[in-house]
């Protein structure tokens, strides 16, 4: 008869049994409460997430009905477009660089023009397309551009047909006695300063004055021009500037801060111009460049609005 032997207790294994028994419940207890924590933690970051979602969404909506003002919805990766959909051109554009280029490239001249530089022209096409754009202008063909960079005895000022593309006028023009001798380099807006005013101005009535047939100008820049009209700054023909005195090799006279010009020239000059046109007196001034409002305020057109 084989009879089973009575299996013996061993304290030390049993006390190991137990031992690991209770550790593997803690390491389980510890696992779950590890878990519970990460699912807290992650629906912690989702609510986060979920609230910078609203709050971009809630600024993109502040933004776009302030700064674009309703009239422009930003698309991203697509450059603007407006309420219709149309693709909005900024003036620092490839596009509105190929229009500047293909204008400046295609203005016909007299055989006794000069060429109008580009620069000037560029920072004049693109206040034009500006005050066009806010409706400042009333004649938007025709555009004044005077050149302060050139010597006096040049012919510094151009009317252009914007329409024609051609130049129509081109005529020596005066600068103000104090700002400089035979070239323009000190501008000012002050009462009394005698010196010519930078920037851009609208073209506005004409009357007859101590200086006969003149023209009203409104300088639409505060810092640079914004006192042309109160300060009598005013297109008018001068004994001071003709071509005989040119071809004498002598230097023309300057004004007391008008854009003077020949008297031969002015009445044809401002039954131009006159009644709200734009013109624009260009000087590489560094501190007007980086400061004018119309030339730094960057607006968006339609493709269809690149055209004169």
């Amino acid at each position: 008869m084989n009879l089973q032997k009575k299996p013996q207790f061993n304290p030390r294994k049993n006390l190991a049994a137990v031992i690991k028994t209770k550790q593997l419940r803690i390491t389980t207890l510890q696992s779950k409460k590890i878990l519970k924590r990460l699912n807290s933690n992650h629906l912690e970051i989702n609510a986060l997430k979920s609230s910078m979602v609203k709050f971009l969404a809630c600024l993109f909506l502040l933004i776009s009905s302030t700064a674009f003002k309703n009239k422009t919805i930003p698309i991203f990766g697509n450059g603007f477009k407006n309420k219709d959909g149309k693709e909005l051109v900024s003036f620092k554009s490839e596009e509105f660089k190929l229009f500047t280029r293909n204008i400046f490239q295609n203005i016909s001249y007299e055989s006794n023009q000069d060429t109008i530089p580009f620069e000037p022209f560029a920072l004049a096409l693109r206040g034009f397309m500006h005050l066009k754009h806010t409706q400042e202008l009333t004649d938007t063909q025709h555009i004044t551009i005077i050149d302060f960079s050139k010597y006096c005895n040049k012919k510094r000022l151009w009317v252009l047909d914007l329409v024609n593309q051609k130049v129509k006028i081109n005529e020596w023009v005066a600068h103000g006695k104090r700002s400089g001798n035979e070239y323009a380099n000190t501008f000012s807006n002050r009462y009394n300063s005698q010196q010519s005013s930078l920037g851009f101005f609208v073209t506005g009535g004409t009357y007859w004055g101590r200086n006969k047939f003149s023209l009203k100008l409104h300088g639409l820049e505060k810092s640079f021009n914004s006192n042309a009209f109160s300060r009598g700054i005013v297109v008018h023909g001068a004994n001071y500037i003709s071509a005989s005195i040119v071809n004498r090799n002598e230097r023309i006279g300057r004004s007391f801060g008008c854009p003077a010009v020949s008297k031969s020239s002015n009445n044809k000059i401002i039954n131009t111009i006159k009644g709200g046109s734009c013109l624009f007196i260009y000087h590489p001034s560094s501190y007007y460049l980086n400061n004018s409002e119309i030339l730094n305020t960057d607006l968006y057109l339609t493709i269809e609005d690149l055209v004169i």
